[in-house]
């Protein structure tokens, strides 16, 4: 979760095993996808990082 919002990635991972796009309408609304989805993604590395700040 990004500050309430799905990961950007949920739908590369679920979309084989349910139909996320239809959860992730059903959950939230548009604008609150867009600020989810919307805007340059996280290197993995970064990801990284940010994680290991927030168990800190």
């Amino acid at each position: 979760m990004n500050d309430g919002l799905p990961c950007r990635n949920s739908i590369g991972c679920y979309k084989g095993r349910t139909d996320i796009i239809a959860i992730l309408r059903e959950k939230f609304t548009d604008e609150e996808l867009r600020k989810a989805f919307s805007g340059t993604p996280k290197s993995r590395i970064e990801r990284i990082i940010e994680s290991i700040k927030n168990e800190g």
